[in-house]
């Protein structure tokens, strides 16, 4: 078997290793030497691509943002590369670059609140699409809001269900009953929680 030196240099990747290496020390600081292994993985390749985008994508979000990254806590910053490693959806790998970057922008950002990549860990697609739809919806009535995200990402109401209960265990998303603001209705609404909403900033790319 080729070692995985060899494997880097055949696909190109290693200019992009050592300039992801780059802006890993100063994400990690001191702790960098204690992350080679994570941009190293034995042989897996698909862990090392991925590393590599989100790790490019975060430092294009920074520069956008014309912010230098500081150092962010080790335990947020070893998840985010861990969950990421695994990652191949676009636009989760999008979510995972703007952790990151998020992290990185400012000392003592809510961003670095280490349950946020467990989160995005335990999200599918369906889900991230799911919520970043209701963020832009407000609250809704959940029944109308079930069958037209099903008719919107062509999957079922059971499927939608399944995503609801997901991101309610998560504390993402709650079911609201108006009529606390709406006197004589008995519907059920939803509406992403307060934590949700922490959570999906720290998940949003830098304006």
């Amino acid at each position: 078997m080729e070692p995985i030196s060899v494997k880097v240099e055949n696909t190109g990747m290693s200019l992009s290793i050592e300039a992801a290496k780059g802006f890993l020390a100063k994400l990690a600081g001191p702790a960098t030497e204690e992350l080679d292994f994570l941009l190293y993985d034995s042989v897996k390749m698909y862990r090392l691509r991925n590393q590599l985008r989100i790790l490019g994508k975060a430092q294009k979000i920074l520069e956008s943002a014309k912010s230098e990254p500081n150092v962010v806590p080790f335990r947020t910053l070893i998840r985010i590369l861990e969950g990421a490693a695994l990652e191949d959806d676009e636009t989760l790998i999008t979510k995972w670059a703007a952790l990151l970057a998020n992290a990185a922008k400012e000392t003592n950002s809510f961003a670095t609140h280490p349950s946020f990549p467990k989160i995005l860990a335990e999200l599918v697609p369906l889900e991230a699409q799911f919520i970043d739809i209701l963020a832009e919806k407000g609250i809704v009535e959940w029944l109308y809001f079930r069958k037209k995200l099903a008719e919107r990402l062509q999957t079922s109401e059971a499927s939608i269900d399944h995503c609801y209960g997901n991101l309610f265990r998560l504390d993402l998303v709650r079911l609201v009953d108006k009529s606390v603001a709406m006197v004589g209705s008995v519907d059920n609404y939803i509406e992403i929680t307060p934590f949700g909403k922490s959570f999906l900033l720290a998940c949003c790319p830098s304006e």
